[in-house]
This record gives structure tokens, sequence and C-alpha cells, in this order.
């Protein structure tokens, strides 16, 4: 059937070059030739097959696995993507056409996240066998906690999984249903959560409560053993931030105003943010009163900074800063928004709390 389509197609084109050379007087058959054969190719006329298998590692075959190619042609709009599912025997087979002018590209997927990608480019007119290998990722269960600061363990709190768009990357898409919506839960009463047959590397659990904020767990490398773990909620109040300035002895650097290069700006930014896409998932399904999208996203922290210019007893900056409760990423920067030649002293990923006298970051400088 495909042949006969092709041909159909050339009869046409066919029809449309006698027509066009009827007008040179004859003398046309090299250019009629030509004319045909790029507007066959050009139109995807001449198709290849794209085969192979697709196995993990460890070279056992992966069935049910997704496999695209792409071929991207100079006009967008003239772009081709086909696609199949690997059969029993982690076999695939794709009819693609060929183009003369065209860059390849060949992904496999798996639960919707991209497990393989090769910018193939220019190809041969010839079928493609390509075998391929992606790492084993397994799929898991994903259990645990979430507590407060103190570690109390809290119930009815809405907690949900991230996954990646490809592996290695940012987990930043809920994980849904098979019937669509996201895939949430309420902890029980005894704050626990558990999810089953989650696929991704790395992996992201998010929790939200109107009364305790938002929190997250951070899974580098999801195991079939233990995938998982404690969710601490920050609560939703606002924490003062106070910096205190060490020298290079580590001794509070007090009442003295800081030389031009060794003034800086610490930055927080909110080390994850699914806030839009948790808000959507709570209020689509009328949960905590029914609160709405908005008034979920403005529990979420948000990026802020603080500049240091002077300290004052015990090395404290005389500013501070009033931060949401929540997970943040920590830098710093000298006063031209480059590398600070100090260093922060402890984790660059904190966890800000409501709790009473605020939180407090050292940073140490080179001075003495």
């Amino acid at each position: 059937m495909r042949k006969l389509l092709n041909w159909a197609r050339l009869l046409a084109i066919l029809a449309v070059a006698v027509v066009a050379l009827s007008a040179c007087g004859g003398g046309g058959e090299i250019l009629l030739g030509y004319y045909l054969y790029k507007q066959f190719i050009d139109e995807g006329g001449n198709s290849r097959i794209w085969h192979g298998t697709v196995s993990d590692t460890n070279g056992q075959a992966l069935p049910g696995y997704l496999v695209e190619v792409t071929a991207n042609r100079p006009d967008p709009a003239g772009d081709v993507r086909r696609s199949d599912e690997t059969d029993d025997n982690g076999e695939y087979e794709i009819v693609m056409p060929w183009y003369e002018v065209a860059s390849y590209e060949l992904a496999v997927m798996h639960d919707g996240i991209t497990v393989y990608h090769d910018e193939i480019g220019l190809v041969f007119n010839q079928d493609q066998a390509r075998d391929i290998q992606v790492s084993p990722v397994a799929t898991v269960t994903v259990s645990g906690t979430v507590t407060d600061s103190d570690s109390e363990l809290l119930p009815q709190v809405f907690v949900t999984v991230a996954k990646p768009a490809s592996i290695g990357t940012e987990p930043d898409t809920l994980i849904t249903l098979t019937e669509g919506g996201a895939n949430y839960q309420l902890t029980n009463s005894t704050g626990v959560y558990y999810f089953e047959d989650i696929f991704g590397e790395p992996l992201l659990v998010a929790a939200f409560h109107p009364s305790h904020g938002f929190g997250y767990f951070y899974i580098e490398e999801p195991s079939p053993i233990n995938s998982g773990g404690t969710v601490i909620m920050p609560g939703t109040g606002q924490v003062e931030l106070r910096v205190r300035v060490l020298d290079s002895a580590g001794e509070p650097l007090e009442n003295t105003i800081l030389p031009v290069d060794y003034r800086f700006t610490l930055r927080l930014v909110p080390a994850y943010d699914l806030s839009s896409q948790i808000a959507l998932a709570v209020a689509d399904a009328g949960l905590f009163g029914n609160i709405t999208a908005e008034e979920v996203i403005a529990l979420h922290p948000v990026s802020g900074s603080l500049q240091v210019s002077s300290t004052g007893a015990e090395g404290f900056a005389n500013t501070t800063f009033e931060a949401t409760a929540g997970l943040y990423r920590l830098t710093l920067e000298d006063a031209q928004g480059g590398t600070f030649v100090g260093v922060l002293v402890g984790l660059e990923t904190r966890l800000l709390h409501d709790a009473e006298g605020g939180e407090i970051v050292e940073v140490r400088v080179p001075l003495s």
C-alpha cells in the first residue's frame, strides 16, 4: 500500500512537470528527471526503516518503551516525527521518510520520561539499524513521613511526587493517575505517605498544608529498597534572617565597616518551586476548605536578598531580612554581582522555619 501511494504521488508530480515542460518545446528530459527526483525526495517519498532493540546495560530487553524518530527539516513546519513501542523482545520498527537535508534525532521514553536521546544529524539513504542501551532506572515505592520542625508527625498533609522530563534533569512534573489528574495523597493519622510504581530519576517529594507551608524531599537516586524519607514542613510565618560575619580565624568581626571588596549580598532562592502545579491540584480537588490556587501560591517562599556592608555587636550585620519559611538555596555575591571572596559556613541548602529567634547565617571573610 505504501508503494502504491508513493507511485500515485510520483505520477501526480509527473503530470505537473509535463505540463510545465511542454512550453519548453521538448529537450527537457534531464531537467524533468531532476525535478521529479528532487520533488519525490523533498516530500519524503523515499522511506526507510529504523529498527533495533532497546535493552538495559545488562542486556535485558525492555518492552513497553516508546522509541521516537524525528526529522528536523529547514522549515520546522515540515518536521516529521514517528514512533513505535517496543514489543516483548524490546524490538521496534519505524517507517520514516528519508530527506536529503534533515537532522535526525532518536529518543526513547518510558512513563513519559525521556531515558535516551541522540542527536544523530544527517543519515544516509538506507535503512537504519540502531540498537539502544539505556541505563536501568527502577520503578520504586516512595514512602515516608511528614513532620513539622519539632518532629511532630502531621496528618492530612497533601503529598505528591515530581519526576523529571528526562533522566538526570530536575524533577518538575507531578506524577499523574492513569485516568488523568495529579496523583496525590493526604498523610494518614501518623503522617505517613506511600506511593507505588513510581518511575524516574531523580524524584522530588512535595508536600503542602495551609498551616504548615511547603515541604520538599529530594531523592537523587531512587532505590527499590528504600526511596523516600521525612518531609519537614517549615510553617507559614516570616523568619527573621540575621547574618553574622566571621573573620579568617572564625571569630565574630565586630563593629566593622567592611572594605568595599568585602561587602556582599546574601541571596535566597527557593530550592524547589512546584507551587503552581500543587496549587492547581489542591484547588481542583477542593481540599482544605476550597482554598484557591492563588492562596496556595501566596504561601510559597520567594527569592530575596540581604546586603551586608557593616557589622555591630557579636559580628551581626547591621541589616536584617524577613523571609517566608521554606527551603532555600543560599549564595553569596560581591558588590558587582560576581563571586564573593568569602564563604558560607554550613550547608548551601537550608530549611528556614518560623521558630522564635529567627535564623542565623554565618559568613566567613578573609579578614583578620
